[in-house]
């Protein structure tokens, strides 16, 4: 056993545990640790994950506030000094706010703190104005940056879904990742810093839940590797509503973040955010599909060259679907009384030039297109919509992307109908469980992705890792989406060398490939996007592929394209 370092003589209040890697340990004040064996391991675990590192947090085990300090001062030492000692809050606040200020730190919503402290979203909404008024700030995103600044992210942690430091998950969760190896030795360079920012919605459950946790995984991976070229890669998580979009958007620009990855937020709101954040040239990356969005920056490379879409636009889904049900009506798996389709198109992407393209992809299809009509994003009325949809007695009726709640409405409304008509969604059905949630109600629905899981050697060893990570299924999109996003960031900071030489790095999004998860990322679409095969390239190495499945007893039938052998 190595010798253990001699402590200092503790303050009132402190103690202290040295544990040496290969041997037990001892502390200053021997009941307190046998009363925590939980400090104990932690201790121990750090020797695997903070080679040479420090970390401080702050324990709240017993309603006591106590701060936790970890060192492990190298490899070779072979030793870990824990100290605890008791202290004041920082900033004045109560342990509930210190909880949901973690939360919130963490990437969480108002609705998953509720349901992760059991208690009512107003009570968290009460918290967290008091939380801003202690912390005199204005947006989630500065409550995190001091929350990390004053290392006050809190034990235990309030729920593992939550995305924090890798180096402070991976002594405390132990659902985390995989560590970093113990032989890497930390990089003394600048960090690399990458936000990820998701909206707070009916999808924060299930979509975003499963996009933050792909890119938590895609950053662990990344750490476990040694970082981006030997630097750190920090990791700023938040969640927002709408509102507050623009403004946390510029908190992380004062923080001088390095690059963005966007949840799915509505285009007037998503617009000036992504101009701000353009301004200071950050490489922003999402996977929102408005035509109009990629249009935009295509029309204004100086106010918007700085974002980048690494998928198809909604523009992909109807050509997709009736191509799909063509090479299904030649199999004799389909059959249409008069190929007559119905399209309902969200009001937030309905553009100018909707109705001409839609009536030119049905045309080009074999389609007679009877009806297309706008519809609010968050609609539950569909009552005088469904009367003149059995008007119309389409064949096919085909939904772009609606939040969860709105998809199960019109599917309510509209379950006469499906008696003469296929149902086909957009996205939505990919979020984790959604056969589950809907059970009857998703039954033979038809529904289809332009970026999702395909099958390959990497993607099948994404989804295990996923599941061994959080003991839960990735969903067949949106976690892998938001892991290839983070790992094509990391690439192109690699190859530009400072990730915030922010010149270099969109250039090589712009010229550079990667395959991912959810296959080929090249930006050559129109508006710096991606490309959707077979609709707008010939070649699968240079898009993603139009996913479309059937719901069938429950589980997603993949029709295209076929699964291979």
């Amino acid at each position: 056993m190595r010798k253990l370092e001699e402590s200092s003589t503790p303050s009132p209040g402190s103690r202290r545990w040295l544990q040496p890697v290969d041997g037990q340990g001892s502390g200053s004040d021997p009941e307190f640790f046998a009363s925590r064996p939980d400090l104990v391991l932690v201790a121990r675990r750090a020797a695997h994950v903070l080679p040479g590192l420090s970390l401080r947090y702050l324990d709240i085990t017993g309603n006591t506030v106590r701060r936790v300090s970890l060192d492990v001062p190298d490899a070779g030492r072979g030793v870990v000094r824990l100290d605890v000692h008791d202290t004041e809050a920082p900033f004045g606040l109560t342990i509930r706010e210190l909880e949901v200020a973690t939360c919130v730190a963490g990437g969480l919503g108002n609705q998953e703190i509720a349901t992760v402290l059991s208690c009512s979203r107003r009570t968290v909404a009460t918290h967290l104005e008091h939380v801003f008024a202690k912390l005199g700030v204005r947006t989630r995103a500065s409550v995190a940056t001091l929350i990390a600044a004053e290392d006050a992210y809190v034990s235990p942690l309030p729920t593992s879904a939550l995305v924090l430091p890798p180096a402070l998950l991976g002594v405390l969760d132990d659902e985390e990742p995989a560590p970093r190896p113990a032989t890497s030795r930390p990089p003394a360079r600048r960090p690399a810093i990458l936000a990820s920012v998701y909206p707070v919605g009916p999808l924060a459950d299930t979509q975003v839940l499963a996009m933050r946790r792909g890119a938590r995984l895609a950053v662990g991976e990344i750490s476990a590797r040694g970082g981006v070229s030997g630097r750190e890669l920090e990791h700023v998580t938040v969640s927002v509503a709408p509102d507050e979009l623009l403004s946390t958007v510029r908190d992380l620009m004062e923080r001088g973040v390095d690059g963005i990855v966007f949840g799915n937020f509505p285009l007037p709101v998503t617009l000036p955010a992504l101009a701000a954040a353009n301004a200071s040239g950050t490489p922003v990356l999402h996977s929102m599909t408005g035509q109009a969005l990629s249009e935009r920056v295509r029309a204004d490379p100086a106010g918007l060259g700085a974002v980048f879409q690494v998928c198809s636009t909604e523009s992909a889904y109807v050509p997709g679907l009736l191509r799909t049900v063509g090479d299904l009506e030649d199999r004799g798996a389909f059959r249409s009384r008069r190929r007559r389709l119905a399209v309902l198109q969200r009001e937030s992407t309905f553009d100018p030039g909707v109705v001409e393209r839609v009536q030119r992809q049905a045309d080009y299809a074999g389609w007679e297109l009877v009806f297309l009509e706008s519809v609010a994003d968050a609609a539950l009325d569909f009552s005088d919509i469904v009367s003149r949809l059995e008007l119309a007695d389409p064949d096919l009726v085909s939904l772009s992307i609606f939040p969860e709640p709105t998809l199960r409405a019109f599917l309510e409304a509209a379950a006469g109908l499906r008696e003469s008509a296929t149902f086909h969604a957009a996205w939505s059905p990919a979020a984790p469980e959604f056969s589950r949630r809907l059970g009857g109600l998703s039954e033979g629905l038809l529904w289809s992705t332009v970026i999702g899981n395909v099958d390959s050697p990497l993607c099948t060893a994404f989804e295990q890792r996923f599941r061994a990570a959080f003991r839960a299924d990735p969903g067949p999109a949106a976690a892998a989406v938001h892991y290839d996003m983070v790992n094509v960031l990391a690439q192109a900071w690699s190859r530009a060398s400072r990730p915030w030489d922010f010149v270099a790095v969109r250039e090589q999004l712009r010229t550079s490939a990667s395959f991912g998860v959810t296959g080929a990322h090249k930006f050559v679409g129109r508006g710096q996007r991606g490309l959707s095969y077979p609709d707008e390239t010939g070649d699968p190495a240079s898009g993603h592929p139009h996913l479309i499945y059937r719901i069938t007893g429950g589980s997603h039938q993949r029709l295209a394209p076929p699964l291979a052998g």
